[in-house]
């Protein structure tokens, strides 16, 4: 990533370096020319303030040589010396013309003999040839200001081109593909994945969008996957549920039907008493009887409480139950099961709420008390209704005993059922068949234990089940 990050920045300061060089190398090389030029002017004013000082000093000698009507031979040396100093330092101005400097010698030659139209024509020929190099300097001194004013534009447009260059650099190599980056993670956080189109990007970007884009394929595949084992999951959830409800409900049929063989058993041991006495009391009538006919009547009634009698004895004898095998039942695991799936079928106004003490184990018939426990959270989601409500669920030791109690914050029991006690066929709720207590009474009684029912201080429903850890 670092890497990635100082490529464009490296490029940059790359081109901008070869940038920074080649304006300085212009701006070195104007610089360098006017100098030059300042140099070749400078010359030129010293050797026009020499030709000046010479032309000067001719005059004087020529203004002396005009009172003198005659000259000595030392004074026109020294005119000749002059002229030719004035003709040297102007075959340096216009070494290009020998023409007129030939005149220029000729017109001298005259002049020194005292010819003042010679020495006005002289003069006349020497303007001409520093008006030249006036207009010469003059041409200098342009080309300098417009090499100065052309250092002045490169010096304000060649940074300002610098800013852009590098501006649009970043806005369409950096900004822009980041400006993209970030509305696709943007619209990756909102489950949006879509792969980044890497051929409208700069190239130095391509490594950040390889790897963005094997994030979305691999997020791809990870909700795929994700997908297929919710699925799954779901799947073996509503078939093991539905596996559970199958098993409750064919528990509840047996649990039923147990309470209506205990009914019954308790109805025919309520009738074999009375039909006891009535058949002794047969015996003895047939025993003091004399008529037989009578006797005999009294024998067919005789025989046929015999067979009822046997018929109640059938009865109890079938209504008798081996039942489970106990064994060694772990409470915590039994309890989260049952909760999770109470979960799928109660609404989800009612809260589970489970405090079960650590490595709690009972010996008893796993499948009855599992019917037991599900028979009591049943009655408790039910107490509560639509209304939002919980159900709490506390297992412990209380004297060497495994103590279960549920607690429901429904409208608690009436006084008129806590008085009369759990009865078969009489239930609090509308249609309900009144065997669901029944049958965890039951459960108690034949594993020595004991079913409480009250209201706690707030008036909610209290079910306890008390049960030995051991048989």
């Amino acid at each position: 990533m670092r890497r990635l990050l100082f490529r464009p920045v490296i490029f940059v300061s790359f081109v901008l370096g070869l940038l920074v060089i080649a304006e300085l190398l212009a701006i070195g090389r104007l610089t360098w020319v006017n100098d030059q030029r300042i140099h070749i002017i400078e010359r030129d004013i010293g050797r026009g303030h020499h030709l000046e000082d010479t032309l000067f000093e001719l005059l004087q000698l020529q203004l002396t040589l005009s009172t003198n009507q005659s000259a000595s031979e030392a004074e026109k040396s020294q005119m000749s010396d002059i002229q030719e100093q004035l003709i040297g330092g102007l075959s340096d101005y216009d070494s290009a013309i020998p023409a007129n400097l030939q005149q220029l010698q000729e017109v001298f030659g005259k002049a020194v003999q005292g010819d003042q139209a010679n020495l006005v024509h002289a003069l006349q020929l020497i303007k001409q040839v520093l008006d030249r190099q006036a207009q010469e300097e003059e041409r200098l001194l342009i080309n300098i200001e417009d090499d100065g004013e052309l250092e002045m534009q490169l010096a304000i447009l060649l940074p300002l081109l610098l800013l852009w260059i590098v501006g649009y650099f970043f806005r369409t190599n950096v900004l822009e593909p980041l400006d993209c980056l970030k509305e696709l993670l943007s619209g990756l956080a909102e489950g949006e994945m879509k792969p980044i189109n890497r051929s409208t990007s700069d190239p130095l970007m391509h490594a950040l969008f390889d790897r963005y884009n094997h994030l979305v394929s691999r997020l791809v595949e990870l909700e795929r996957e994700h997908l297929q084992h919710t699925e799954l999951l779901e799947y073996r959830v509503r078939q093991t549920s539905h596996a559970l409800l199958e098993r409750s409900q064919q528990l509840a049929k047996a649990e039923r039907l147990a309470a209506l063989a205990e009914l019954a058993a308790s109805t025919a041991h309520e009738l074999r008493n009375p039909l006891a006495s009535i058949q002794l009391a047969l015996e003895n009538m047939l025993e003091e009887c004399g008529d037989s006919e009578l006797a005999e009547r009294l024998r067919m009634v005789y025989r046929e409480v015999q067979r009822l009698t046997r018929n109640l004895n059938d009865l109890l004898a079938s209504a008798r139950s081996n039942g489970e095998t106990s064994q060694r039942v772990a409470v915590q695991p039994l309890l989260e099961e049952l909760l999770t799936l109470l979960k799928y079928q109660a609404r989800e106004n009612v809260a589970f709420n489970c405090r079960v003490a650590d490595n709690l184990y009972a010996f008893l018939p796993e499948s009855e008390f599992r019917q037991a426990i599900l028979n009591l959270l049943l009655n408790a989601v039910q107490a509560i209704g639509p209304n939002n409500g919980a159900v709490d669920v506390t297992a412990e030791i209380v004297d060497d005993k495994l103590e279960l109690t549920v607690v429901d914050s429904g409208p608690g029991f009436s006084a008129d059922f806590l008085r009369h006690g759990i009865r078969p066929f009489v239930s609090l709720k509308d249609g309900g068949s009144g065997l669901g207590l029944a049958m965890v009474r039951r459960f108690a009684k034949d594993h020595q234990g004991a079913l409480q029912l009250q209201n706690d201080a707030q008036g909610h429903a209290c079910v306890t089940l008390t049960l030995p850890l051991t048989l």
